[in-house]
């Protein structure tokens, strides 16, 4: 239900439902979290969202947006390092310094038009790199799709973050609730997408696993991810033993 969900465009665009996925062996539990979610949204967060874009100017939510893209480029830094990635680790930290001094503590974006690119390392990426497996398909309540290595992700921001420096409750919650309006505003225009497909939840599922694959791989997987049930994998592939052994960043060939 948050950013990280679905803002991939054009993976949702391309990407075919699989009626049995080997990544979701908990999908009796998983589709009736999601229908209450879905619930929740229509209930809630998309009229919520769509008075968001339709009464707030622009610019200000642009700043919106901007504040928060500059805390995911700080949570990006020790993620790369942690890949051994220095250059991208160096364009993160550089993004942030500018972003939150001149940039008005991010709410103006001056790095990309520096330009120092945007690079979208977080820690689920570095479990994957390091040959940490998938594992579940996760469908968590109020929050949406992920994964058991994925929700690592998530947890950290919980534990740590700029939000610690928020000693009021009024402040959190405040806090939680822009950021909560503001991702689901931005994939607003994904919702005609969804709504078409047959069976959206394995649409999602399916995008969402996709997108993470291609991440980890940073855009250059050695092969498809393979989504269907286990019976329909190669015994002698690499994912013969489906969410136990999905391999890893580190063993394969990357940019």
């Amino acid at each position: 239900m948050l950013r990280r969900l679905i803002v991939f465009p054009l993976l949702l665009l391309g990407a075919c439902a699989t009626p049995q996925n080997n990544y979701d062996p908990l999908e009796p539990i998983n589709r009736p979290i999601y229908k209450m979610n879905k619930a929740v949204d229509d209930a809630v967060l998309r009229p919520v969202a769509k008075g968001y874009v339709r009464f707030v100017p622009p610019p200000l939510r642009k700043g919106v947006d901007n504040f928060f893209e500059n805390i995911d480029d700080l949570f990006s830094i020790p993620a790369a390092l942690l890949q051994g990635k220095a250059t991208p680790a160096s364009k993160s930290f550089g993004r942030v310094l500018v972003n939150s001094t001149v940039g008005v503590g991010g709410l103006i974006d001056w790095a990309s038009d520096l330009p120092i690119e945007k690079q979208n390392e977080d820690l689920g990426q570095t479990l994957g790199y390091w040959g940490l497996p998938t594992g579940p398909y996760l469908m968590v309540p109020f929050y949406g799709p992920t994964t058991l290595r994925d929700s690592v992700e998530p947890l950290s921001r919980f534990i740590w973050g700029p939000i610690d420096y928020v000693d009021d409750l009024a402040g959190q919650i405040t806090y939680y609730s822009v950021y909560i309006v503001n991702a689901r505003a931005q994939i607003l225009p994904l919702d005609k997408i969804i709504d078409e497909q047959v069976d959206p939840y394995a649409f999602i599922r399916d995008s969402y696993l996709q997108r993470r694959w291609f991440k980890i791989h940073d855009g250059n997987p050695p092969f498809p991810l393979p989504m269907g049930s286990a019976d329909d994998l190669d015994a002698d592939g690499p994912e013969a033993a489906p969410i136990a052994s999905a391999p890893s960043a580190a063993t394969a060939e990357t940019p």
